[in-house]
């Protein structure tokens, strides 16, 4: 049986009389790729949000992290603890060169280090989502989106995580960039880390998850193992009959 690693437990979130999330629980298990699924205004990024506390935590609800509620937990512990996230839409530094976009999440993962090993560090991290040297020292406001992206996904691997949040890292892509990030968020599973995955590319959720959560209107409407979720009238309906 899998080890579980982090656990959602009834999450709700509500702003003024709209419920962005009602009542949704799931389970990510040690070396899992679980994908979120859903239209847009499904609660998908969200859900992130609470789970993270980045910017607000839930209104209800239990997050689970290596056997201990982490809901009330700083973000800042939390990512030093070892769940970071991507976001949506870019969290760069764009004045920063992208070594030093890296460098930031490095000097501040709680272990100090010299400037040498925390360059290192920085490099290690460019290094394994497969950012090119040439690029270290560039601008990160004239960088194409792909090498933005994961450039953000570096950033977050500095903090040495066991569980990695993906929110949408295909997003804007092109067909040859999106094999790229799939082979990179297989690397990432293959190197120990647990990745939550929310994406509209459903090719790349159907390739890289062992499950799938759907949600719609803030709830779960079906999970499972990709290829029943999606023959599931309740998500041909809700997701696939939006063209998603």
């Amino acid at each position: 049986m899998a080890d579980m690693i982090l656990q959602a437990d009834n999450l709700t979130k509500s702003f003024g009389g709209l419920r962005a999330v009602g009542g949704v629980s799931f389970t990510l298990d040690v070396n899992e790729i679980l994908g979120i699924a859903g239209p847009n205004g499904s609660g998908k990024s969200t859900l992130f949000n609470i789970v993270t506390g980045i910017p607000f935590g839930p209104d209800s609800g239990r997050v689970i992290f290596e056997g201990k509620e982490i809901q009330d937990v700083a973000p800042e512990e939390l990512a030093r603890s070892g769940l970071a996230r991507t976001f949506q839409r870019e969290s760069i530094f764009p004045s920063l060169s992208a070594i030093d976009n890296v460098l930031v999440s490095v000097e501040h993962n709680g272990r100090r280090a010299r400037p040498k090993d925390n360059e290192a560090a920085a490099v290690l991290a460019l290094d394994m989502v497969g950012f090119p040297q040439t690029l270290h020292n560039a601008p990160t406001a004239t960088l194409p989106i792909f090498f933005r992206k994961t450039l953000m996904m570096a950033s977050a691997l500095a903090m040495s995580p066991r569980v990695l949040l993906l929110d949408e890292p295909a997003s804007s892509l092109t067909p040859a960039e999106i094999e790229h990030m799939k082979a990179l968020i297989l690397k990432l599973r293959a190197a120990g880390i647990a990745i939550l995955l929310i994406e509209h590319v459903l090719p790349l959720l159907m390739t890289v998850c062992d499950r799938l959560v759907v949600l719609d209107q803030g709830q779960v409407i079906a999970q499972g193992l990709p290829n029943d979720v999606v023959a599931d009238p309740k998500v041909i309906e809700a997701y696939l009959g939006q063209g998603q």
